[in-house]
């Protein structure tokens, strides 16, 4: 015989205000019942819900946690456990598909359209490598290093080693300050310019040094800075890298 679930009236009800309001105006607690609600079919999850909020401080808290952390509150078992911590991966894989629509960078604008997406929920300072075409058309994004500070040189072999792999010439970095704000660190400048003189005495181009911040972006080209370090190295370059300036010089900054 089957066995009746006496919490279904309310799950329907839950899920009905779901279908007419959205999330939106629920608290962290429903979101988390509403979302257990598919994964414990016999039991009140409201109470569990509570709990869980309880252990982690939040909701954000809980789907960062640990499986195994999980799973030691009472009312969860394997099954929903795992599929708790599996929801932050699941929106951040869903993210990463829905930006593969930006195809082509001509804007620092576009650059953090693409990009930011790979930052959300980070603790930890991530590099990541954009290469491009010389139409500006995005080739691959590959995270180069985790904590970019301390790793300067080793940061800028890894990147020319990836140019020479992927074969191309221009390329954008992007970092994120987990901290929030996007202004540049000293050692942000260091790694910049050192990139900037690397490349060009190979005949490449740093499109630009992109960094996400809670507060939005700061683009090294837009300040200025880029073009200021190729200044600085003029010395440096030969006559063939001054006469033949990568298309991007033009469109990168047009409105």
């Amino acid at each position: 015989m089957k066995k009746e679930n006496i919490h279904s009236g309310h799950r329907s009800r839950l899920r009905d205000r779901v279908n007419k309001e959205g999330l939106d105006n629920f608290q962290e607690h429903e979101v988390l019942e509403y979302v257990l609600s598919f994964v414990i079919p016999y039991k009140d999850t409201n109470p569990i819900a509570h709990a869980l909020i309880k252990k982690f401080g939040s909701l954000v808290g809980v789907l960062e946690a640990d499986p195994d952390e999980i799973k030691t509150v009472t009312g969860m078992g394997e099954v929903s456990s795992q599929f708790l911590a599996s929801v932050l991966q699941i929106y951040n894989y869903y993210e990463k598909k829905k930006m593969n629509k930006v195809s082509t960078i001509n804007r620092p604008e576009d650059t953090y359209e693409f990009i930011h997406r790979y930052y959300k929920g980070k603790l930890n300072e991530e590099l990541y490598l954009i290469s491009l075409t010389p139409n500006n058309h995005i080739i691959r994004c590959e995270k180069v290093v985790e904590g970019t500070g301390a790793q300067a040189k080793i940061t800028i072999r890894k990147i020319t080693d990836m140019m020479s792999r992927n074969r191309v010439s221009n390329v954008i970095i992007t970092h994120n300050h987990p901290s929030g704000s996007a202004v540049p660190s000293y050692e942000d400048d260091q790694i910049t310019q050192a990139l900037v003189a690397s490349l060009a005495i190979n005949d490449s181009f740093l499109v630009d040094h992109l960094i996400v911040g809670d507060d939005g972006f700061y683009s090294y080209r837009r300040a200025g800075k880029i073009e200021s370090y190729k200044n600085k190295i003029k010395d440096f370059l030969t006559n063939r890298i001054a006469q033949n300036e990568a298309p991007y010089e033009v469109d990168y900054d047009q409105e």
